[in-house]
């Protein structure tokens, strides 16, 4: 699905960025080498990035708890 019309950016576009490091819609553009234009397709970069970071964030969360896990599976008591 096309997120910004005004440069051709898909979903994938703009996940690849959020994976490289951008956090923001204007991070995201910048990793695009553009600028936004309209601005329609802010809102939808802007949750994408909250949704991403949420995810990374979840995801730290699992493996800082799998870390605590002793080797045999068993959680001490």
């Amino acid at each position: 699905m096309y997120v910004c019309i005004c440069h051709a950016l898909n979903e994938k576009k703009v996940k690849a960025a959020l994976n490289d490091g951008a956090t923001t819609p204007a991070a995201v553009f910048r990793h695009h080498g553009c600028q936004v234009q309209c601005g329609k397709c802010v809102p939808t970069v802007r949750a994408m990035a909250a949704d991403h970071r949420a995810t990374c964030a979840q995801n730290r969360a699992q493996a800082a708890s799998q870390d605590h896990v002793p080797a045999y599976g068993v959680a001490a008591e």
